[in-house]
């Protein structure tokens, strides 16, 4: 009898009996994770690794066993009818699954040439991203660096890791353009994790696994299963080296929500091959659960923040999931891939669009046909209607409109305003090295550092009074997360009191909320709606004009008022005035624009939000 008499029969049997096997592996499997779910992420992964490894020893051993029984028989058995007619069966049984296997082989091996080719295609990232991703893989512990390649136009819609001994992170040129530093950065660690985690190489076992039981269910549930704890246990990885799982949740969000491969290329973008790493990898629902679950626990008293966290975990999820449920081909096709070019450009330069809501005759219910170039933007009238938005809800750096909420903070704190700050070096910024007419050694009253910061967006005034404040620059940072939890602002997170940080974020939406909260400080509101005034520094009376050009201009009457620029941010403003309608009524009303082109860009956009409120009835 010849070996592949021997094989095939064996083979046949070892295939028939996995069946079984395979349900006994998947039901103990199931128990296993159900009795596991509120564990850490590392757990399931393992129950659902070691099943996997389990589908693959057992029909193997299996098989080895029967091999080794036949060759030690000296006559096969008499076998019944029925079980003679399934033996003489395994052939085609075995053929079957012989092309089934070159079939999913061939789909692996196309997936590693297409994963190649998209290595050879990709072209080196920018030297200041390629540096973030080298921090981003020294705070995960990697010992080698790791290349950032921007992938070729249409190619991804996600960070993506790839390679084994070479590992390196894909990245769509459109992500540059479209999402704020932090959150990118946050879906950089992400990718950076699996690196770590060496989880390429575990996926194309995985994939092998797959290939060769392709016939039975309970191998695509675990490996499905397998996936998912998989970017469980890269998130936590990631938010623990970014000390920060909000921003990698809110970054989930918003790739949710940004659609990278509509247009022209989209057509050419073809499904990822099951080995690669994608940041969109996995079930959103339980990823942002998960973070969020990590917030409340990291939280000093989370049995009082739990259901304020825990509410716009949920938000994110579902408004992610029916964003994503929501998008059809039409939609897609909308909206342009900006090109490799463009999208490496500073993430400000847009065009404006057109923001048209239905109108209600008679009262201040809409805007009509208002075109801004600020990328995203809120209009809301006394009542908190919406006016007019653009993009309000995502998440994006605030720039110095930051001050606004140092002020609050500092105020809360009722220190001596009279009490005399010196500015230092712990002062000077070392991060963007901007300007300041402050010089080290500067002295001036807590009323007059202030001034400085909310009327000339002084950095080094802001930075005096975050030091001086109760605990230091530390005490600061904590009573600023603070009072954002007490207003609610869930999306928004201020790390530092200047803006200068791109950490520093929020929304449109909520810095209107922000900005009718610092409304309500009466020393707010009065300095910061100053064109100009008068504060001493050492002694010596200095002129302070205010940044937000408006302020003071005819036809203007704005009580509150604050500018902001940094590259990540863009140029941007908020600011409360009184609008006067068509009938000469006068309307308080909240304006928020962020990212625009230019100061001209962004005051223009403010002088069409007027003249549209000019149109409106009372």
């Amino acid at each position: 009898m010849s070996e592949l008499d021997l094989l095939v029969p064996a083979l046949g049997w070892a295939l028939l009996h996995f069946i079984w096997q395979g349900l006994l592996i998947g039901a103990l499997a199931a128990v296993a994770l159900a009795a596991l779910r509120g564990a850490d992420a590392r757990l399931r992964y393992a129950v659902c690794a070691l099943a996997l490894l389990a589908c693959l020893l057992l029909p193997s051993g299996h098989l080895l066993w029967l091999l080794s029984e036949r060759q030690s028989a000296s006559a096969p058995p008499a076998l019944p009818g029925w079980l003679a007619g399934l033996v003489a069966q395994l052939p085609a049984l075995v053929s079957a699954w012989s092309l089934g296997v070159g079939l999913m082989g061939l789909r692996l091996g196309l997936g590693l040439a297409w994963v190649a080719r998209l290595r050879r295609r990709a072209l080196p990232a920018p030297a200041e991203w390629q540096a973030r991703q080298d921090a981003l893989a020294r705070r995960l512990g990697l010992r080698r660096a790791v290349p950032l390649r921007l992938s070729p136009a249409g190619s991804l819609d996600a960070p993506v890791a790839i390679g084994c001994l070479k590992p390196l992170v894909l990245l769509p040129a459109a992500l540059l353009s479209g999402l704020p530093v932090p959150l990118l950065e946050a879906l950089l660690a992400h990718e950076l994790a699996h690196v770590r985690r060496q989880d390429y190489l575990a996926h194309l076992l995985q994939s092998l696994v797959e290939a060769l039981l392709f016939f039975h269910p309970v191998v695509w549930w675990l490996s499905s299963r397998l996936s998912q704890e998989r970017e469980l246990v890269a998130d936590a990885l990631a938010a623990r080296a970014l000390d920060d799982p909000r921003r990698l949740a809110q970054a989930l969000h918003a790739l949710a929500e940004l659609d990278v491969r509509a247009g022209p290329a989209a057509q050419d973008i073809r499904p990822l091959p099951p080995m690669a790493m994608s940041a969109r990898g996995g079930r959103l629902l339980p990823r942002i659960e998960q973070l969020m679950t990590m917030v409340m626990m990291s939280s000093s008293d989370s049995r009082v923040a739990g259901w304020k966290l825990a509410l716009p975990a949920l938000l994110l999820a579902g408004s992610s999931l029916l964003v994503q449920a929501a998008r059809g081909p039409a939609e897609n096709a909308a909206s342009p891939v900006p090109p490799p070019d463009a999208a490496v450009a500073p993430q400000h330069q847009h065009a404006g669009k057109v923001v048209e809501l239905p109108a209600e005759p008679g009262s201040m219910a809409a805007l009509l046909k208002l075109p801004v170039n600020a990328r995203h933007m809120l209009v809301l009238d006394e009542d908190g209607r919406v006016l007019a938005s653009k993009a309000p809800d995502v998440v994006v750096p605030i720039a110095s409109l930051t001050k606004l909420l140092t002020a609050m903070v500092v105020l809360d704190a009722r220190q001596d305003m009279d009490e005399t700050l010196q500015v230092t070096a712990e002062d000077v910024d070392r991060l963007k090295h901007s300007a300041s007419r402050l010089p080290v050694g500067a002295r001036m009253s807590r009323r007059d550092a202030l001034a400085l910061a909310l009327i000339s967006s002084e950095n080094r005034a802001a930075s005096a009074l975050a030091r001086s404040y109760p605990g230091g620059p530390e005490g600061f940072a904590r009573a600023a997360q603070a009072k954002l939890a007490a207003l609610g602002l869930n999306q928004s997170r201020v790390v530092e009191p200047t803006g200068l940080s791109p950490a520093n974020v929020s929304t449109a939406k909520e810095l209107a909320r922000l900005a009718a909260a610092a409304a309500r400080y009466p020393q707010i509101a009065e300095i910061s709606s100053r064109a100009k005034t008068k504060v001493s520094v050492n002694g010596r009376p200095r002129e302070l004009r205010n940044t937000n050009h408006l302020v003071g201009g005819k036809g203007w009457d704005i009580r509150l008022s604050k500018t902001g620029y940094t590259e990540e941010a863009g140029r941007c403003l908020t600011m409360r005035l009184l609008a006067e309608g068509k009938q000469g009524v006068r309307h308080f009303v909240t304006v928020v624009l962020l990212d625009a082109d230019g100061s001209a860009q962004r005051l223009a956009d403010a002088r069409r939000i007027r003249q549209s409120l000019g149109k409106l009835g009372g």
